[in-house]
Parts: C-alpha cells; structure tokens; sequence
C-alpha cells in the first residue's frame, strides 16, 4: 500500500491492490483517531464508508471457502472460515435490498469486528481510507434508518457524497439475536433502588444504542439526559451544576464532535475533568482504547456489553 498524505481526495488516497491472490490488509491496527474510514462502493456503484477502527482487513471475495445458508434470501449468505475463525458472510446489496450481484460483480469482503462479532461485508470494491472531520457530517438518519450520515469526497476531481452506513442497525438487522440477547439481559435485571442519586449525561448518536442505555439506567432508576454528539453534551453541561453530576457516558463515533475531542476538551477543564467518563463504543482496536485512556476514561466498553456496563456505572458514578 502505498500511503500519501491526503484528506478527502480519493484520487490521492491509499491504493489497494490485490497480488498474487494474497489477503490484503489494511494499515489499521494501530489507527488511534476515530475520524477514518474505508470508502467502498456497491454494486450500483454507490459510495459507502465504515469506520477503519472496525475493519481487520480485506480479503479477496472468490477465494472464500463458504459454506452457503439454506435460504436464498436475506443478507446473511453464509459461514467461512477465516483465520481460523468461523465468520459469518454479508451481502452489503442485500442488505440495503438493491438487485443483488454478489457472484458477478463482488470483488472483496471486508472483514469487520465490532461488538465483540466478527463478519464479513461482500462489496464489488475497496477505494481507500479517507479522513472525514466530524463537523463536516450531514445528518441523513431521518431519511433512512439504514444511513448515519452523508459526507463529500472527491472522486476523479468530481465531488462525490459517500454514504456512512448505520453499522449498529446492520448488526441488528443481519443478527437479531444479538440486540434480542441483550434486551432479555435487561428485562431480566431486578429493578435497582435509587442507589445513584446524581445524574448521567449520555452522548451517543445510534438510536438503537440510545434506546438500549436508556432501558438499562430506567432499571437501575438512574436520572439521565442523553445527547446526539459531544457539542450538545457540552453545551448542557456548561448550564449544569457540576455537584449534581454523576458521570458521562460517552461513544467515539458521533458528527459535529466525536468522542476523543469531548474527552480532550473535559480533560483540560479542571471542573470537567472531576466528572468521570466512560467510553462505549464498538471501535476497540488497542490504539484507540489507548487514546481514549489517555485522554481520561476511566474504562473503555464495548456497546451492548450492558451487564459490564451497569458495574462500571456502579463503580465511578459519584453519589
């Protein structure tokens, strides 16, 4: 791969290219900022972007043993074996419910971990990792669920916008079982007294997530305000009495001000930075949970680890 210093241009970007009909990986791991993606196309040549924090790497699509459903239709397509790890087989066309091509035109699956799940999505091609400032995100959400956010890139000196998919709506669109698991979880837990007394900020932009973390701290009879971005957390926060604060909860990936920036800002405010944040996001590579520390977490969790997530609320919340 051939890496240039660049921003939102994709005529300028990383190439990637397949030789000898080896797996491709991408320069990912040790990504420590929550602000690149890897831009893909469709088999309507539609541009799409995951956030690089989830991707292991690429893997040549025809050269997957996979071991095909029984059903022909959905997104989920099958099971192969990568890595020496059993990984389920996406359909991204499928999925978005466009005519399906993924014989004829897919060229690559990207391999994902995210929420402590593992699979692949079959596109028809890879273009590169772009940086996509957080302030420069269009919220697209009320018009499709399966859509987060429209952003501009440069394709060909042509401006092209790139659709950032819903990646927590994916997961529960193409395994249920996963969201339903932690649903029971929560339906299950015996209702807390109100052992927590100050209030939780919550910033995170997955109605999904939003709805999962309310479930949890209505369990736990916690009193809590939740917030699309770190920019409107902020913005509330700086009306609150700090004294009636119990902690932030905050995801990584989010428009306007992600994650790492509100944790910078807290951290070098001497009122904020007494307020203890917990990060829970599904973007996990080691890198970023270093940055995230760094920068103050008291502890990094992945989203819909909700049992994990009520002992850590019990350990930091201030009473």
């Amino acid at each position: 791969m051939n890496e240039q210093n660049t921003d939102n241009n994709l005529d300028e970007m990383i190439s990637i290219e397949l030789e000898n009909d080896e797996l491709v990986k991408l320069v990912t791991s040790n990504a420590d900022v929550a602000s690149q993606y890897v831009v893909f196309q469709n088999s309507e040549d539609e541009y799409f972007a995951i956030n690089v924090a989830k991707v292991e790497e690429l893997i040549e699509y025809k050269k997957l043993d996979i071991t095909f459903t029984t059903k022909h239709t959905g997104a989920m397509k099958g099971t192969s074996k990568i890595r020496d790890n059993f990984v389920n087989i996406v359909c991204f066309d499928a999925w978005l419910e466009v005519e399906s091509h993924t014989d004829q035109k897919s060229e690559l699956a990207i391999l994902c971990n995210y929420a402590n799940t593992r699979l692949a999505i079959v596109v028809k091609s890879v273009y590169g990792v772009v940086n996509m400032e957080p302030s420069n995100m269009y919220d697209d959400s009320g018009k499709d669920s399966k859509i987060s956010y429209l952003y501009e890139i440069v394709v060909n000196s042509k401006k092209i916008l790139c659709k950032i998919f819903d990646s927590d709506q994916f997961l529960a669109d193409v395994l249920p079982s996963k969201f339903e698991k932690e649903n029971e979880i929560t339906n299950a837990m015996a209702s807390h007294e109100n052992v927590i007394t100050k209030e939780i900020f919550i910033a995170e932009d997955s109605f999904l997530i939003q709805n999962a973390i309310k479930r949890l701290l209505n369990k736990m009879n916690v009193t809590y305000q939740v917030f699309v971005n770190g920019k409107d957390l902020l913005d509330a926060l700086e009306k609150k009495n700090l004294d009636t604060m119990a902690l932030i909860i905050t995801d990584l990936e989010m428009p306007v001000m992600g994650g790492l920036e509100l944790l910078e800002i807290c951290s070098k405010n001497t009122n904020y930075s007494k307020i203890p944040i917990i990060v829970n996001t599904n973007m996990s590579n080691t890198s970023i949970v270093h940055t995230a520390e760094k920068l103050g977490a008291k502890k990094v969790i992945k989203k819909l680890d909700l049992l994990r997530l009520q002992e850590v609320i019990l350990e930091f919340a201030k009473r």
